[in-house]
């Protein structure tokens, strides 16, 4: 008959464990493995998604999917292929940092983490950049704040946006909408806050950003709104539409 010491006991029961850890670990991690995977195949497909770089291009074209209307309040939406439809002026914003880039334009900056940390400036410096957005809606809410988007209550959302170098005149004035072309237009996600990390923004827009580096806006018409938002980071490749057209003059 076999007897067991103390020592031998303590053997057999580390054996017994080890046998035990290398049955489980495999199934343990076959099962976080497959969550992951799962995780992964989930998570949301983002592929238009702003802002980007206003370069190498998809298309050129002569017609622009946007035209003025009576005026900068009006404005005519004719996708390709679809009926024109008449947006109205729903929102008026800008960004204290820019957040498309124009790599033709000196001075530009913009990052994949947007601007730099902190809050805006009270104002912008003088001679620096600007980002100035204008959206439109087929419906606009009433009792809402101008300078978000919670007064595009219907889409399709046209954004009309442009890089403007500050200036110092302290003259109050409204801030002027830019038509093209020259412009660049795609499809895109809607301005404000990032979307959560791994997450896509909801909400869809047309964007027409006329191109050039001549555009400016003074401190007495930035004076008018009652705040600035901060930037967005570049959006990488996988994020982005495949349809981004450079409109040129007919």
């Amino acid at each position: 008959m076999q007897r067991f010491t103390p020592a031998s006991r303590t053997r057999r029961i580390v054996v017994l464990v080890c046998g035990l850890a290398l049955f489980v670990a495999p199934a343990i991690f076959a099962q976080s493995s497959s969550k992951s995977t799962k995780s992964v195949e989930s998570a949301p497909s983002c592929k238009d998604q702003s802002p980007r770089r206003l370069e190498k291009y998809d298309a050129v074209s002569k017609t622009s999917t946007v035209t003025r209307g009576a005026d900068d309040n009006t404005l005519v939406l004719t996708r390709r292929g679809e009926t024109p439809a008449t947006l109205h002026r729903c929102s008026q914003h800008y960004h204290c940092w820019i957040e498309n880039l124009q790599p033709l334009c000196p001075g530009q900056h913009a990052t994949a983490t947007g601007g730099p940390p902190g809050t805006c400036p009270k104002l912008p410096p003088v001679g620096s950049w600007v980002e100035i957005h204008t959206a439109y809606s087929v419906e606009v809410g009433k009792d809402c704040d101008p300078e978000t988007l919670d007064c595009c209550i219907k889409g399709p959302i046209v954004v009309m946006g442009y890089h403007a170098k500050v200036t110092a005149d302290t003259t109050p004035g409204p801030v002027l909408v830019k038509w093209g072309p020259p412009s660049a237009e795609w499809s895109g996600s809607n301005t404000g806050p990032d979307a959560p990390p791994g997450q896509c923004k909801p909400v869809h827009a047309q964007w027409s950003f006329p191109l050039g580096c001549d555009f400016t806006v003074s401190l007495g018409q930035l004076g008018l709104f009652h705040h600035q938002d901060k930037a967005r980071g570049l959006q990488p490749p996988n994020r982005l539409s495949s349809d981004l057209t450079h409109v040129v003059v007919p």
